[in-house]
């Protein structure tokens, strides 16, 4: 199980919060990172390590 850190971003792409991720994969982590999509945080972005991994457009309720 490898550990990644997801980023909350706001639409400005400035970091809201920030949360630890345990995947066993990159495209794990990724799936429990669109989990992480609320209000006022459009972006999730995943690291691992100082490697961005991939980042989360999450989808607003009136798209």
């Amino acid at each position: 199980m490898a550990t990644y850190r997801a980023f909350r971003l706001d639409k400005h792409r400035e970091i809201r919060t920030g949360v630890w991720v345990h995947a066993p994969n990159d495209a794990a982590a990724k799936a429990k990172a669109a989990e992480l999509c609320e209000d006022g945080a459009p972006f999730v972005e995943v690291w691992r390590g100082q490697q961005l991994i991939d980042e989360v457009e999450c989808k607003r309720d009136d798209d």
